[in-house]
């Protein structure tokens, strides 16, 4: 209890991990257990939890900026819209290149011949036309050859805007942001959790392999560095990490289980009737939202 409640002092004591706070509350070594301690089944079977003091569940987080320059163009370029629209402007020039040949074979000799022949023709005109560097080498003479030009490059103008755009818009947000938007994402890349935790539990359950250390610091600081791509634990810690981390480091996509934190009491312990007051005291006079935004927000 906070240092001035009548009655109580705080001597505060460190330990490893939540199992090991869980077993000083067991054992009498504590009365009470801080932290992020997930509200389990198993765990009330040997302790008493408090009222909630946190929504939780497993969440990814990442660093942000950075993919490499040749895999963000990579991805820039095998975004399935880029596909379509350069088949489509593949398809176009085909047909641009007939069009041309039919109105021209009969008065042009640059595109006469025979069909295969001025097709070919037909189509480095169109290719040249559409990206606006004509060289001039190849000239439609009709009325229809002209007219047909004019559109072409209208419509090669509007094709080429379009797959630049999307190419660019796709390589800005490759370069800013990660692939990783679920958890189905991350078996195609390296995830890092801490060792003998929830989140390595269910990672295990789910066949993603994972770098398992022994802190929290020591999984912020992998996904900080660069050394594995994502890191998959209870959600307050990674909003802790992002919250303190300058803009380098990002939440992907929202918690992907749901769980509660709380506080860990003895059983039977008189300490939570009195720890649960204490915590509607802090949600009426909006104590707890100000800690939670010093915290987690912003």
């Amino acid at each position: 209890m906070p240092d001035g409640q009548p009655g109580y002092a705080t001597f505060y004591v460190e330990k490893p991990d939540v199992n090991a706070e869980l077993d000083a509350v067991k054992s009498g070594e504590a009365d009470i257990a801080l932290g992020d301690i997930t509200v389990s089944a198993q765990r009330s079977k040997t302790v008493d939890f408090t009222d909630i003091t946190l929504p939780s569940g497993l969440q990814i987080m990442v660093a942000q900026g950075q993919q490499g320059t040749a895999t963000a163009l990579w991805t820039a370029i095998t975004d399935s819209t880029v596909i379509v629209l350069l088949g489509f402007m593949l398809v176009a020039v085909v047909v641009a290149s007939v069009v041309i040949w039919l109105l021209e074979r009969g008065s042009n000799p640059e595109f006469a011949g025979k069909a295969s022949d001025g097709v070919a023709e037909g189509t480095w005109w169109a290719t040249v036309t559409m990206l606006t560097v004509g060289y001039g080498d190849r000239v439609p003479r009709t009325r229809g050859g002209r007219s047909f030009s004019i559109l072409w490059m209208v419509f090669g103008m509007l094709i080429v805007a379009a797959v630049t755009a999307t190419f660019t818009a796709n390589l800005t947000v490759s370069r800013l942001n990660t692939p990783i938007s679920s958890v189905d994402d991350l078996r195609d890349h390296s995830v890092v959790t801490v060792k003998d935790s929830v989140a390595a539990e269910a990672l295990q359950a789910r066949h993603i392999n994972a770098q398992q250390v022994a802190t929290t610091g020591e999984m912020v600081a992998a996904v900080r560095s660069g050394k594995v791509e994502a890191a998959v634990f209870d959600s307050p810690v990674l909003a802790r990490a992002v919250h303190e981390s300058s803009g380098n480091l990002a939440l992907a996509g929202p918690p992907f289980t749901h769980s509660f934190d709380a506080f860990a009491v003895g059983p039977g312990s008189h300490l939570r009737t009195e720890v649960n007051g204490a915590l509607l005291e802090l949600l009426e006079d909006g104590s707890y939202d100000q800690i939670y935004r010093s915290w987690f927000a912003g």
